[in-house]
């Protein structure tokens, strides 16, 4: 049997990313799951661009602040506590907005991990 027990402030931010994002399950060693953590500040966005997978499945899990989440179906607003789920093929960008209070913090949880699956969205096409 192995264990794990990680500490996301003690992992290196990734780079060139558009907010904190913190790669948990490859500091914990899983392979079959994606599970990072954002910090979003007020005006920045989770993922690199509008996006939809072609196989994965996302969640993202409101630690703190309230996440919103642009898709071409409207915007949804998750508080704390909520979670927000896109299927495969579901485009989505989750962001906090320029006039937030404050940051906003999020567990986010891909499955199959599948960092090349990650499709932009153009949502005026």
């Amino acid at each position: 049997m192995e264990y794990t027990v990680v500490d996301p402030d003690e992992l290196e931010a990734v780079e060139d990313r558009p907010c904190d994002l913190r790669r948990l399950s490859d500091a914990a060693g899983l392979e079959n799951v994606a599970i990072n953590r954002f910090r979003a500040e007020p005006g920045e966005q989770l993922p690199l661009a509008y996006h939809y997978h072609e196989q994965q499945e996302e969640a993202f899990v409101v630690l703190s602040g309230t996440l919103h989440v642009e898709t071409p179906e409207g915007e949804f607003e998750v508080p704390a506590g909520d979670m927000f789920a896109a299927q495969p093929e579901s485009a989505h960008r989750a962001y906090n907005p320029d006039d937030a209070e404050s940051a906003v913090e999020v567990v986010a949880i891909g499955a199959p991990p599948a960092s090349d699956d990650a499709v932009p969205y153009d949502a005026d096409e």
